[in-house]
């Protein structure tokens, strides 16, 4: 998220323009100095809101967002049959693991322990869920969500890579390996205020034929 270094700089270029009119002299003696006192701070004072309460001064939204990627799709288990999986996600050889399970009828929006998971590793999280999202696929669907750390940058060319495996047969179910470009989002629009974010979405190849 790229918002508050730009905010960090429009501060700083602030207070150097504030000191360089203090240092010329104004009509009106100390009251005309008083007076650009107060405007600069003043508007510095807008520059420090926008900084920590997100985006008052971009086209008056404050819409937040955050850098991640999303990795979905069906993963081959019918819907209507339990289901017992073990996942790996790896995003540049530093990987997490999983093991989920769903039984029919679970919902996102009323959820067992089993069906989710998180794994922390060095620069990030994933979290990982196993519902049955669109019906009209009759098939179980993997969701991973990567979220770098606040002081982790995402790069163009990050590879992120997926096994997941059948832990009743122990079958692998897919198996990905992706090198992905990230798009910018700015939810609030463009400006010197506005909040930016890297993301990016991955599709599961279909899975392995039985």
């Amino acid at each position: 998220m790229k918002g508050t270094d730009t905010s960090a700089a429009a501060i700083r270029k602030l207070d150097l323009s504030s000191s360089r009119r203090e240092d010329t002299r104004v009509g009106g003696g100390w009251r005309g100095r008083a007076v650009l006192r107060a405007a600069a701070a003043a508007t510095a004072l807008l520059a420090i809101t926008a900084l920590f309460t997100g985006c008052p001064l971009c086209n008056g939204n404050d819409v937040g967002c955050g850098d991640g990627v999303k990795i979905s799709g069906p993963i081959g288990l019918a819907a209507n049959t339990s289901a017992h999986i073990e996942v790996r996600a790896c995003w540049n050889r530093r990987c997490g693991e999983a093991t989920l399970g769903s039984e029919p009828g679970d919902l996102p929006s009323s959820p067992s322990p089993a069906n989710g998971a998180s794994a922390d590793i060095d620069g990030g999280r994933f979290r990982f869920a196993l519902f049955d999202v669109d019906p009209s696929n009759a098939e179980w669907e993997l969701s991973i969500d990567f979220s770098p750390d606040v002081d982790t940058e995402l790069e163009d060319g990050d590879v992120y890579s997926v096994s997941v495996i059948d832990a009743d047969t122990q079958r692998e179910l897919v198996s990905l390996e992706h090198s992905i470009s990230y798009r910018e989002v700015q939810p609030n629009g463009e400006g010197a205020f506005c909040t930016s974010c890297d993301v990016a979405g991955i599709k599961l190849p279909p899975p392995a034929a039985q």
